[in-house]
């Protein structure tokens, strides 16, 4: 929760599409009013409450909207909006402040505020120059992107007009000249290589806010400390001994340890899993279409999973839980085939077709025997990437009530692993990570090196930037030492 004398945000959990219902009151017969029953999942939505209590509006009018749009929660929007209402109670305006000419309306005055309190940061050393304590640059346009948009609603649903008079802004159209390259993670990347022509509407006052520099592919990943990995690992070993939370456990872990793709992850094999008799530290394991993994490029992939994982891997693969789920399986399985064939039969009918000739295939169990993938749902079946994905964000709700700056999702898993690895390879190999790359992209699964180089650049401008600390840190020390003599 974020608040201060005046304003606080919570977050409650609603339908983002709520249906009335009538209910007659039976002892005084008058007709109610009433939220109607629904099994549809509840979504977070972050309102701004008054310090009456009060909700503020439109504003919650508007967050609410936004999820029915579809968002999933509305907190970066409720943030943006509060921040907005906090700085017109400083000024003593309110929203509807505005006048013929936008520079002299509120909204005008709420984006000069954010253009001062712009934290300002050295690109090369990633000092903080002027405002350590202010917004980043991505922030300040996300803001003024919600006030903008919040106008707009507001005027589109007739609870304040923009008018010649009451103007927040100027509308401008723009238009853009795309040129992409193709990129092999894309989809449709195929499709877009070509030069594009855009015409995009914005506004006079989000010009001013200067363009965030498009980050470099290593600047977007963002792997955990070794501290945040070991708080992960400690997490997941300590879940309550569930089924669901042993295998999502392994799962994740697996992710972490070895850098598989979600994809390859759901479908990982049983096949090869064994109890190692050798005491290496990690045992060479392959994965490919040939033994039922999805592997991107349908290709083959070579990894190493840590010993005492594999003794795990191996005691689940044989388990009684994981037996006991292949059994509902067949059942589900079962219930699904006859399901297709009811509907089949009714179509029959629907053909003109007579019942009796109606001629169904019998469920044949043996079919069904063979199971290609280790890890099995709590329903039999293999795991859905949706399930993994909510089961991570559980997680990550529990960590942070005691780590609040733990963060990630579950893509980070990923960098994680090839972070760690080039660090402890590099030292114990004591070498350069450049030297790595060749290797790091067969553990990867890359398809050429190209891929892999990001991960190369993180952890060199990590060095660089570990380095500069420590040069600096020197000076200062040797500062210091000097004015003690001197004094």
């Amino acid at each position: 929760m974020e608040q201060n004398s005046d304003y606080e945000i919570k977050v409650i959990k609603v339908l983002a599409a709520p249906k009335l219902t009538s209910v007659v009151n039976l002892e005084t017969g008058e007709v109610e009013l009433g939220t109607k029953e629904s099994t549809a999942e509840r979504k977070k939505l972050a309102i701004i409450v008054q310090s009456d209590g009060i909700p503020l509006e439109p504003h919650n009018q508007y967050l609410h909207t936004k999820l029915k749009d579809g968002a999933k929660d509305t907190s970066s929007e409720a943030h943006a909006l509060l921040s907005f209402q906090r700085f017109l109670v400083s000024i003593g305006e309110s929203y509807q402040s505005l006048t013929d000419d936008p520079e002299e309306g509120v909204v005008w005055k709420y984006a000069d505020y954010l253009i001062d309190s712009t934290k300002v940061i050295c690109p090369s050393s990633g000092d903080v120059l002027k405002n350590p304590h202010g917004y980043s640059s991505s922030t300040t346009i996300n803001y003024i992107t919600v006030v903008i948009n919040f106008y707009k609603w507001l005027h589109s649903n007739g609870l304040f007009f923009i008018t010649k008079d009451k103007k927040p802004f100027e509308f401008k159209e723009i238009t853009k000249r795309m040129s992409k390259g193709v990129n092999q993670h894309e989809l449709l990347g195929h499709i877009n290589s070509k030069n594009r022509v855009l015409h995009v509407q914005t506004t006079d006052v989000k010009q001013r806010f200067p363009k965030v520099q498009s980050r470099q592919q290593h600047e977007l990943l963002k792997p955990m400390t070794q501290e945040h990995k070991d708080i992960f690992l400690a997490h997941i070993k300590s879940m309550p001994h569930t089924y669901s939370n042993t295998t999502q456990s392994l799962m994740l872990r697996l992710t972490i340890e070895t850098g598989l793709r979600i994809d390859e992850l759901v479908t990982f094999p049983a096949l090869g899993i064994h109890h190692p008799t050798s005491d290496a530290e990690s045992i060479p394991f392959s994965i490919g279409p040939y033994n039922g993994c999805n592997t991107k490029f349908k290709k083959v992939r070579n990894i190493k999973i840590p010993y005492s994982l594999m003794l795990e891997l191996d005691e689940y693969l044989h388990s009684e839980g994981r037996k006991n789920m292949l059994k509902k399986r067949i059942v589900n399985l079962q219930k699904q085939h006859e399901k297709e064939v009811e509907a089949q039969k009714v179509i029959h009918i629907m053909n003109g077709g007579e019942e009796d000739a109606f001629k169904s295939i019998e469920f044949d169990e043996s079919k069904h025997q063979e199971v290609q993938n280790l890890f099995v749902s709590s329903n039999g079946l293999p795991f859905n990437k949706n399930t993994l994905q909510s089961k991570f964000s559980d997680i990550r709700t529990s960590i942070q009530e005691s780590y609040p700056d733990w963060y990630y999702r579950p893509h980070d898993l990923r960098s994680t692993f090839a972070t760690h690895w080039l660090r402890d390879e590099a030292d114990r190999r004591i070498t350069v990570f450049d030297i790595l790359i060749s290797e790091l992209a067969d553990l990867m699964g890359h398809e050429s090196t190209h891929t892999t180089q990001k991960y190369i650049n993180f952890m060199n401008d990590l060095a660089a930037k570990m380095e500069y600390a420590r040069r600096k840190n020197r000076a200062t020390q040797e500062a210091m030492n000097k004015n003690k003599i001197n004094g």
